[in-house]
């Protein structure tokens, strides 16, 4: 089994990028990625910067550096076996960004290098605690309704091919996805590239929204599930995400300060 795994791997560094996305090499870029060992598309595809990434954690680690998903390193990453993973994911996403959160992390060279020196110390991080549930602090003065209302009103929003309208959510520097503190410039850059990648985008609030106290008195933590369809003349793609955002009031307003997403598998 091991030797076939590598043997897949070799084939997919061979092709290059035409090679077809692969469920499994996604989820080694979305763990790596957690781990500030990888800076790439999560897009499914092996690549030299991927082996790169494989062979740090795996000499972090003190396994045999391959910088290939082999068995050993595929089970500390916690991904589970080919056939398993087969079995829960029938469809297979295309070789490109499907979340937003998908793309290349935008990083200065001191900000990348500052991930990998607090990778190197913590190679294997533990998942983040849940916020306590509890109601904010009469001082945030939100009501539930108010940011249900705000969440569907983002999520119809992002629907549109109006880009202004996307971006209007945000407080600016806001710390998005995984690039960190970014402008309005950059926001705007990154919604126009995604709504040209995909022009037909369908959102569903599929669960409850809640809200907790962040520690900071003006600022509200969000969390929410969706579901989602997204498409281009090539390709359709549907899924699942957990959402987390840090709102703040602004005025009769209500704006994000931070923003990220989970892919959720079933």
């Amino acid at each position: 089994m091991r030797r076939a795994i590598l043997f897949l791997c070799l084939i997919g560094i061979a092709l290059g990028p035409a090679a077809r996305a692969d469920e499994r090499i996604r989820q080694v870029q979305e763990e790596l990625r957690k781990r500030n060992l990888y800076f790439g598309n999560v897009d499914g595809q092996v690549s030299a910067e991927l082996a790169g990434a494989l062979k740090r954690y795996q000499a972090r680690k003190g396994f045999e550096i391959t910088g290939m998903v082999d068995e050993t390193t595929s089970s500390s990453l916690h991904i589970p076996a080919p056939t398993a993973v087969a079995a829960k994911s029938p469809q297979t996403w295309p070789d490109m960004p499907v979340l937003r959160s998908d793309a290349a992390r935008a990083l200065s060279e001191a900000q990348r290098t500052a991930l990998e020196k607090e990778a190197e110390l913590n190679p294997d991080p533990s998942p983040s605690p849940a916020p306590p549930a509890e109601s904010p602090p009469p001082s945030q003065d939100l009501a539930p309704d108010r940011v249900k209302k705000f969440v569907e009103d983002y999520l119809r929003d992002a629907e549109t091919q109006d880009v202004p309208a996307q971006v209007k959510y945000y407080a600016f520097p806001v710390q998005y996805f995984d690039h960190g503190a970014v402008e309005q410039a950059f926001v705007s850059k990154d919604t126009r590239n995604y709504v040209k990648r995909w022009p037909d985008r369908k959102y569903v609030l599929a669960g409850p929204v809640n809200f907790f106290a962040s520690g900071k008195e003006s600022e509200t933590t969000v969390e929410f599930p969706i579901t989602f369809t997204v498409r281009n003349k090539k390709h359709a793609v549907s899924g699942r995400t957990q959402n987390f955002w840090t709102v703040r009031p602004e005025g009769e307003d209500l704006k994000i300060v931070a923003i990220r997403e989970q892919r959720l598998r079933e």
